[in-house]
C-alpha cells in the first residue's frame, strides 16, 4: 500500500532544506511510490527513469523511510561518491535522518597498511604523508591523482591478501571498511563489488532490498566478475613481494627468476597476438598446464616462510586460474585475448549470465529493483530482461519531464556518403562540427563509433578550428581531464569515441550540439560480439533482431542523451548516417531515442543560430515557443523512449 506521506514529502518544503534548489517533479513522485510499493510487495523490478526525473533521489528517500538495510549499486566509483557526497546526504539533512550510509568499494581502491610498510622507502613523500594521516585508505582522497603505475605497488588485492592471517590485519582500510559496511542501513556499491562480493560470500553483510542504478552496465560488469582473467599483470605481487622481502639476495635473485620464467609461459600463451582475437584453451592445454605447474612450484618454494606467504597466495592463484582455463566450456564461454598495454590478457566471459545473475545476486534479497535511463528498445524491455536473466521482473517506464521536440532538434542529412565510407564520412561530420562550432563558439560534441573515424575528423579539424576555439581530442588527454577543462572554457569541440557516449553531463550551455558519425553497431569482429551473436543463433534466435539492433539502439539512446540535461537545455543533434531513414530498422532507432523534432541540415543551422549560444534562448524567454524554420521540412518521431 502506498504511503501517502512520500508525496506530501515530495511536494512540501523539506527536501527544500536539504537539496538545494530542490523542486517538485511529478515524474520523481510516481517513480519512488513505484519503489516504495516495490519494497512492499518483493520480487525483481525493472523500471525505466527517464533523465530529469531525478530517481536516485526517487529511490534514497522510500529506502530511508522503510527502515529496511538496502545496497544500492552503481556502475561506477563516481557515481557511487555523487551518492554518498551530494544526493544522500541532503535527503539525510531534509527527513532528519539518522540512518547510516556507507560506501563500500573494491580491495584495490583501499591503501594496504602491510605492503605500504614493506615498500615504504619507494613511496614518496607525497603518498608516504597521505598514508600515515588517511583516516579511510580511499585512494579518491589522495589530494592529487596518483599515477597507477606507483598506486598499483600500494593497493590490497585479493592475489596476496592474507586475510585473518596477516600481521597488519587491525590497521587494514579494507576490514575497516567492511565493518563499517556490516553497520550501514544503506551501503552504497559498485556493480563489480556487489557480484564480486556476493560471490566471495564473506565480504558483503546481508541486506533487503537491492537498487541497482545505471542497470545497463550489470551485464558487462557481471561478465568480468564471472569470467577468468589470466596476464603477466597478476605476477605484480610475486615481484613485489620477494624484492620488497628481507630475504637474501641469493634467494630474492633465484625467486626472481622464477617469477620471470611463469612471466614468460603466460607471454608464450599469446604469442604472435597482435590484437584481440579469439583464443582456444584446448589448442593451448600443454601451455596452460606448464603455467599451473610453474605456479604451484613457486608456492611450494617459499612454503614455510611466514614473509613470503603473501607471494605463495598469488602464486597459487595463478596456477588456480590456469587450471580453470583448461576446464572452461568454449559452448557457454568465449574465450580471447585482448591486448592490454604492453602485454595480452587471455579472459574467458560467459555468453549468458542471465542464470548467474538470478542465482547469485537477485536470489539474495527480499527485492530487487533495476533501474536505469536506458531499459527499453522501441518501448520494450525484452531485450534488457533476456540479457540479464529478468523475463519474471515487474515492468514500469517512467517518461522524462523534459519537452524533447521543443527543445531539441534533430538533422539527418540526405546527401552523405556511404556509412561504410570512413574517410569521406570522417570529412562531412567534420565539416558538420565546424558549422556547428562556429555558430555556438564551441559547444559541440562530436561521437565516433571509431578511433579511425576519430582519427580522420581529428586531421582535419586542426587545420580547420573555429579561430579562438579549443580541440579536445580523446586520447591525447584524459577523459576527466578533457571534461574539466570544457566546463571551464566549452569554446571548442570535443571529439570522443567509446566512453563518451554516456556519463558526460554537460547542462545548460555548455553543450548545444552533439554529431555522431554512424549508427553504433558493435563490430561483428570483436570476438565476444561474434560469439554471443553465435550463441544466439544455435538456441533458435536472430542475433541481429535480438542483440545487434537492439545493442546498437541503446548505444545511440545515450549517445545523443548527451545533449538536454536539464529542463532549460536546448540544442541539435546531427547523425550522419542515412540507414536510420532507408532501413526498416531505422525505426527502432528513430523510436527508442528521445522525440526530437526531425528538420533539414538548413534548418538545423537556422534553428542553432536563432536560438542557441548567447543569442539564443534566454532565462526569461519560454523556449516552448520557439519556432522551428520550415514547418513543412519537419518529420515527427515515434513515441520512443528517453535518454
Amino acid at each position: 500500500m502506498d504511503n501517502p506521506d512520500l508525496e506530501a514529502l515530495f511536494q512540501g518544503r523539506r527536501l527544500e532544506r536539504g537539496i538545494p534548489g530542490y523542486t517538485p517533479r511529478p515524474l520523481q513522485i510516481k517513480f519512488a511510490r513505484a519503489v516504495e510499493a516495490a519494497m512492499e510487495t518483493g520480487g525483481l523490478h525493472l523500471f525505466e527513469a527517464g533523465t530529469g526525473i531525478g530517481k536516485s533521489i526517487a529511490y534514497v528517500i522510500p529506502a530511508i523511510l522503510s527502515g529496511r538495510k538496502i545496497f544500492i549499486s552503481t556502475a561506477t566509483i563516481t557515481l557511487q561518491d555523487q551518492l554518498a557526497e551530494k544526493d544522500v546526504p541532503g535527503v539525510l539533512k531534509a527527513l532528519e535522518s539518522e540512518a547510516r550510509v556507507t560506501v563500500l568499494k573494491g580491495r584495490r581502491n583501499y591503501l594496504c597498511a602491510r605492503k605500504f610498510q614493506s615498500a615504504l622507502s619507494s613511496a614518496g613523500p607525497e603518498l608516504t604523508q597521505w598514508a600515515e594521516t588517511t583516516g579511510d585508505g580511499d585512494i579518491t582522497s589522495f589530494p592529487e591523482k596518483i599515477p597507477s603505475s606507483l598506486w598499483r605497488h600500494f593497493r590490497s588485492d585479493h592475489l596476496d591478501c592474507l586475510g585473518t592471517s596477516c600481521g597488519f590485519r587491525g590497521k587494514c582500510f579494507f576490514l575497516k571498511a567492511r565493518n563499517l559496511a556490516k553497520q550501514a542501513d544503506i551501503l552504497i556499491l559498485n556493480h563489480h563489488l556487489l557480484i564480486s562480493g556476493l560471490l566471495a560470500e564473506e565480504v558483503l553483510p546481508e541486506a533487503d532490498v537491492l537498487v541497482i542504478d545505471e542497470g545497463h552496465r550489470l551485464e558487462d560488469a557481471a561478465s568480468e566478475c564471472l569470467g577468468l582473467v589470466l596476464g603477466e599483470g597478476m605476477l605484480l605481487p610475486l615481484y613485489d613481494g620477494i624484492a620488497f622481502s628481507t630475504l637474501e639476495t641469493d634467494a630474492k635473485a633465484a625467486l626472481l627468476e622464477s617469477t620471470r620464467r611463469l612471466s614468460a609461459s603466460i607471454a608464450d600463451l599469446t604469442e604472435g597476438i597482435r590484437e584481440t582475437s579469439l583464443w582456444d584453451p584446448v589448442d593451448n592445454t600443454e601451455g596452460l598446464k606448464e603455467v599451473a605447474r610453474m605456479g604451484k612450484q613457486l608456492a611450494k618454494d617459499v612454503e614455510g616462510c611466514e614473509e613470503m606467504q603473501p607471494v605463495a597466495q598469488a602464486a597459487g592463484s595463478v596456477a588456480e586460474t590456469a587450471r580453470a582455463f583448461l576446464g572452461v566450456s568454449t559452448e557457454e564461454y568465449c574465450c580471447f585475448a585482448e591486448k592490454e598495454a604492453a602485454h595480452a590478457v587471455l579472459k574467458a566471459v560467459p555468453l549468458d549470465i542471465g542464470p548467474d545473475l538470478g542465482q547469485y545476486v537477485y536470489s539474495r534479497f527480499d527485492t530487487t529493483v533495476i533501474t536505469s535511463a536506458t531499459l527499453t528498445v522501441a518501448s520494450e524491455f525484452d531485450f534488457f530482461q533476456g540479457r540479464l536473466g529478468a523475463w519474471e521482473a515487474r515492468t514500469k517506464r517512467f517518461g522524462s519531464p523534459f519537452d524533447y521536440g521543443s527543445q531539441a532538434v534533430l538533422s539527418i542529412p540526405d546527401d552523405l556518403p556511404s556509412h561504410d565510407s570512413h574517410a569521406r564520412l570522417a570529412a562531412m561530420a567534420w565539416e558538420w562540427g565546424r558549422k556547428l562550432a562556429s555558430a555556438l563558439d564551441g559547444r559541440t560534441l562530436m561521437l565516433f563509433t571509431s578511433y579511425r573515424n576519430l582519427k580522420m575528423a581529428a586531421a582535419l579539424a586542426r587545420d580547420g578550428m573555429p579561430e579562438g576555439q579549443r580541440l579536445f581530442v580523446q586520447g591525447e588527454m584524459s577523459r576527466s581531464r578533457i571534461l574539466d577543462e570544457f566546463r571551464k572554457c566549452s569554446r571548442g569541440v570535443i571529439m570522443g569515441t567509446s566512453s563518451f557516449w554516456e556519463g558526460v553531463d554537460l547542462p545548460g550551455r555548455l553543450l548545444q550540439a552533439v554529431v555522431i558519425d554512424r549508427l553504433p553497431f558493435a563490430s561483428p569482429g570483436h570476438p565476444l560480439i561474434r560469439a554471443r551473436m553465435d550463441y544466439i543463433e544455435k538456441h533458435g534466435g536472430s542475433s541481429f533482431a535480438h542483440y545487434s539492433l537492439p545493442l546498437a539502439a541503446v548505444r545511440l539512446r545515450q549517445g545523443v542523451g548527451r545533449l538536454i540535461r536539464s529542463l532549460d537545455d536546448i540544442g541539435a543533434v546531427m547523425i550522419m548516417d542515412r540507414r536510420l531513414v532507408t532501413k526498416g530498422y531505422g525505426r527502432v532507432f528513430l523510436s527508442s531515442i528521445p522525440p526530437f523534432r526531425i528538420v533539414s541540415r538548413d534548418d538545423l543551422l537556422k534553428f542553432v543560430m536563432e536560438h542557441c549560444g548567447d543569442s539564443g534562448v534566454s532565462q526569461e524567454k519560454d523556449h516552448r515557443e520557439v519556432k522551428y524554420g520550415n514547418e513543412g521540412s519537419e518529420t515527427p518521431m515515434g513515441t520512443g523512449g528517453t535518454s
